[in-house]
């Protein structure tokens, strides 16, 4: 496992799956409704928006004390502050609830996606799902110097998405949707990020500085490198329950 997980991003810094349509998407996929309990890792403006659109329960669980006292007033101000509970604590070491109908993330890659659906497996509740951000290559020639310091970075071969999705299903889950980031939205990303690690106030330290790395290497190969951000969304399956069936007519 890499020395760095999660992948820092600064508290401040734009969220790639945060899309009204994604969050709908995720919900109706997910069956979830008001009855439902979901967790967040590392608290975001789209678990607020779930607890108001569906009028469920929502734990966010959250490290950054600043970042979670912003939360709290963005819970406030759309009127969500009674449906959604903030944790202040190490979303890696803290426990975590059993029978819960989610558990997502959109703010961090907290690790890779095998080990991901192992650890919080046993958290869900029967169709329970798990949402999750990974590092993936795509593209027909990617680049080997991108490719190879993300490897050493995740301590890991960088997989394809089909292979990531591969991982997820071998611990016990099957993959209902997975979206990749076009290389313009993740230049803008990028571009956004490499603004907020020049300001004077920016934070240091060694996340803040495998960020700056990160900056460079995706400066040093242009939007083309072959390395990009994807999200999983996946259902945990049951044992002894039957593949689902082909969509192949023929």
């Amino acid at each position: 496992m890499a020395d760095l997980f999660p992948l820092y991003l600064p508290p401040d810094a734009p969220r790639l799956f945060q899309t009204e349509s994604l969050l709908r998407r995720m919900a109706q996929t997910a069956a979830w409704d008001q009855d439902s309990k979901l967790l967040e890792l590392y608290g975001s403006l789209g678990g607020l928006a779930l607890a108001r659109a569906l009028g469920c329960q929502v734990t966010v669980m959250e490290p950054d004390l600043k970042v979670l006292e912003g939360l709290k007033e963005r819970a406030r101000v759309a009127g969500v502050s009674e449906k959604v509970t903030f944790v202040h604590g190490d979303v890696l070491t803290s426990e975590v609830p059993d029978g819960l109908n989610g558990v997502f993330t959109f703010s961090r890659v907290l690790g890779l996606p095998g080990a991901l659906a192992k650890n919080f497996r046993p958290h869900l509740a029967e169709r329970g799902r798990l949402g999750f951000l990974c590092i993936v290559k795509v593209g027909r020639s990617p680049s080997t110097e991108a490719v190879s310091a993300w490897e050493q970075r995740l301590s890991s071969p960088l997989p394809l998405p089909k292979e990531a999705l591969l991982e997820v299903e071998r611990e016990g889950f099957e993959p209902d949707l997975m979206e990749t980031v076009g290389e313009g939205e993740l230049e803008e990303f990028y571009q956004t990020l490499d603004a907020l690690m020049k300001k004077p106030e920016a934070p240091t330290g060694p996340g803040p500085e495998q960020l700056k790395a990160e900056i460079a290497l995706h400066r040093a190969h242009g939007a083309s490198d072959g390395v990009t951000v994807a999200y999983v969304l996946a259902r945990r399956k049951e044992p002894g329950e039957k593949p689902p069936l082909s969509r192949d007519s023929g």
